[in-house]
């Protein structure tokens, strides 16, 4: 399995950045300028290369502002949405540098230097690929990774205080990269723009408190926010979107008194985490694996550690457990949620047929899976092959 993400300027030619995940070797610039070379020359014929299968994979153009042109290749039966990989490759673009400075390409030099910033975010978008990782920010790429736990309602209370202290607009509070309690206000971005802040979050890469300049590509890609990110513990990180005022040194003495005091909460938050579900949630043994997804919020939350005790599913690793479940959402359960589907949101007329389906299932000699539709929520489970499939519902 391999995946490759690789930006060019649109005239010239200049590679901006390559990112990689899998086992391939470094893309050689005699490579990156033949790919190039295939999409200019079809442009030149007034045509576009939409779509090219090769072997055992599939390469993707896509080109932003008439200035600069994403290449995803993707290669070892990867399932993958290339046309959704190089959109959120382009969002964590604009989020990083303003779509001013992707229209105006003046100075490719500068632009690869503030491109920099972003490599921890693309890095982890394309691990969510990987079939053989087990994600640690995101399953998939159109969703954000939530923690179900007991403590929330009273941490949103203490986030919606702290926002109001440094004059916030929008605040999250992640454990481990994945969403525990929001601000009030936080719904009023758009689902792709709170998935970057929450990836902004865990990318921080360890920083006690740092101050980032950011776009919102949706609500405004050509005028900074920023966003302050505070680690409260380890793995526990607080960001907010706010104004020039307060100083960093000020927004340091306010986190300690909104947070110093729920220390414990926090702390008692974290121990849900990797089941993601409260303990007082119980499953069957026969329950390998669950994946539930709000679908107007774009919020999902997956285990793979439902059973409390230690007891391990059928041999079958977590790795397996994680692949199986992302390749059931993404070949078949999507289709019960049109509103999830990346070409259906481009295309509003399209055949809204599927939208009347609420389930579907796979049934193998190894495992079995299926998935429901209930008015906002779909649930996805990964059942042992031992359950009868009249008895999955």
């Amino acid at each position: 399995m391999s995946a490759i993400v690789i930006a060019v300027a649109t005239e010239s030619g200049v590679p901006i950045f390559t990112r990689k995940r899998g086992n391939n070797e470094n893309i050689q610039f005699s490579t990156i300028a033949s790919l190039h070379g295939i999409n200019m020359f079809s442009k030149c014929h007034n045509l576009s290369v939409i779509h090219s299968q090769v072997e055992n994979g599939s390469i993707l153009w896509k080109e932003y502002y008439k200035s600069v042109t994403l290449i995803g290749i993707v290669t070892g039966g990867l399932e993958c949405d290339l046309e959704l990989l190089l959109a959120c490759i382009h969002d964590v673009m604009v989020f990083c540098v303003g779509k001013k400075e992707l229209e105006n390409l003046k100075n490719i030099d500068q632009l690869k230097r503030d491109l920099r910033q972003c490599y921890p975010i693309l890095d982890y978008l394309l691990e969510s690929l990987d079939p053989n990782s087990v994600p640690s920010m995101t399953l998939v790429l159109d969703l954000t990774q939530s923690i179900l736990c007991p403590q929330a309602q009273h941490l949103q209370q203490v986030l919606d205080n702290y926002a109001e202290r440094v004059t916030g607009r929008w605040a999250c509070l992640s454990i481990h990269g994945h969403l525990v309690a929001t601000s009030s206000d936080f719904y009023e971005l758009d689902p792709r723009e709170s998935r970057l802040l929450l990836l902004l979050a865990a990318a921080q890469d360890g920083a006690p408190l740092r101050d980032t300049l950011v776009y919102l590509p949706y609500m405004s890609p050509d005028v900074a926010f920023r966003a302050v990110t505070c680690k409260l513990l380890a793995d526990v990180y607080v960001l907010v979107v706010c104004g020039a005022t307060p100083a960093l040194s000020q927004i340091d003495e306010i986190v300690l008194q909104c947070w110093e005091g729920y220390a414990q909460i926090i702390k008692e938050a974290k121990l849900v985490h990797p089941r993601n579900f409260p303990a007082s949630i119980t499953f069957e043994p026969c329950v390998l694996g669950i994946f539930l997804i709000n679908i107007n919020r774009r919020r999902c939350v997956f285990s793979r550690h439902l059973q409390l005790s230690n007891q391990k599913g059928r041999g079958m690793s977590g790795s397996h457990r994680i692949d199986i479940l992302r390749t059931f959402y993404v070949t078949s359960a999507r289709d019960l949620a049109p509103e999830l589907n990346f070409r259906e949101i481009l295309d509003k007329d399209s055949d809204e047929s599927m939208g009347k389906i609420t389930e579907t299932y796979w049934s193998s000699e190894y495992h079995k899976c299926h998935a429901q539709r209930s008015a906002n929520l779909l649930c996805c489970v990964l059942y042992a092959p031992t359950i009868p499939t009249h008895t999955m519902r």
